[in-house]
């Protein structure tokens, strides 16, 4: 009889411990919390080759338990999850059975091309990349957005946007738009009429002034030049752009072979704006074009003292004086 007691005190207490370890111990490796990407269309074969692969559990039969018991193998869900460190099997289950993922951060930033853009998207969400540049190349797609292929990236808004990492590419272009819209508020677009431009006109002078200026504090002074130039119809003859023109991002220094590259970018052979945006501009450098600095400066160059901040001149002679001593200072640095 006492045999019998202490073997069925044995049973129960194996059994509470196995009962302890399936759904109260921790399950996850991990010091702070460990990431997994399930993509679409997963089986919980996949579920598991990932979680193995990326050494998530301490014990993966644990985990199957907790699995079958809770019928996860036909619930499988996509999404990105984050497991912190204490979580149990059944914790796991529960997230992973909801589709409780975490959202993941796009960074729109220092962006010139439809390429840059839809990597950035391929290498931070589930969307295929190559599916997304052929619809932004698609002149169907983007005249439902009131534009054409050369100025689609007008219709982004640079910021940090917040997507779960499986959403569809009909409700991410959606949430851009709503960007848009919601930025592009009456009072700018007031603004922008008031400049007789459109909004895509204004980001297309604003990607200009972006990549023109490196002190942010210059930002109105440079669009105030441009848009002098573009009310007197003198060429806009920004660097940027011949440099977007050949696509020649390393370019350390524009010479007279980007001046003689021929392409609607090009603004010292042809007058007006470029086809379209050279980059996508930060919010401040389109409201830096809306609410330019008025002043009657024509012509900036760099300053010689390279401090990253430009001189202002009125007259061509001014300008081409600071311009020579510029030239100078390059040589001296041997900046090719």
């Amino acid at each position: 009889m006492r045999k019998l007691l202490v073997l069925v005190i044995f049973v129960v207490l194996i059994s509470i411990r196995v009962l302890y370890e399936v759904f109260v111990a921790a399950n996850i490796n991990a010091e702070k919390r460990v990431t997994v990407k399930i993509p679409t269309g997963s089986t919980y074969a996949d579920v598991e080759k990932i979680l193995r692969q990326n050494k998530v559990l301490k014990s993966e039969l644990m985990f199957s338990l907790v699995s079958l018991m809770k019928h996860y193998p036909d619930k499988v869900k996509p999404g990105y999850f984050v497991f912190t460190n204490g979580m149990n099997n059944r914790q796991i289950v529960n997230m992973l059975r909801a589709g409780l993922q975490t959202p993941v951060t796009l960074v729109v930033y220092n962006i010139r091309t439809k390429e840059e853009f839809a990597g950035l998207v391929g290498r931070t969400l589930e969307l295929d990349s190559n599916k997304l540049l052929a619809k932004l190349n698609n002149a169907g797609f983007c005249k439902t957005l009131n534009t054409d292929t050369a100025k689609i990236l007008s219709r982004f808004i640079v910021d940090n946007y917040d997507f779960y990492w499986n959403i569809s590419e009909g409700k991410f272009l959606d949430k851009l738009n709503a960007a848009y819209e919601t930025f592009w508020n009456s009072e700018r677009k007031a603004k922008a009429e008031a400049l007789n431009l459109t909004p895509t006109e204004v980001t297309t002078l604003a990607s200009i002034v972006e990549k023109e200026v490196i002190r942010d504090k210059e930002l109105p002074t440079v669009a105030g030049v441009y848009l002098n130039r573009l009310r007197i119809g003198m060429p806009l003859q920004a660097d940027p752009t011949l440099v977007f023109a050949l696509h020649d991002f390393t370019a350390k220094r524009v010479t007279s072979y980007h001046k003689e590259f021929d392409s609607p970018y090009n603004t010292y052979k042809y007058a007006g704006l470029p086809p379209g945006e050279i980059c996508m501009p930060r919010k401040k450098s389109i409201d830096a074009v809306l609410n330019f600095e008025s002043h009657e400066y024509l012509y900036f160059c760099a300053n010689p003292d390279m401090s990253g901040y430009s001189l202002f001149s009125k007259s061509y002679e001014d300008q081409m004086r600071v311009a020579a001593q510029y030239r100078k200072k390059l040589n001296a640095l041997s900046i090719h």
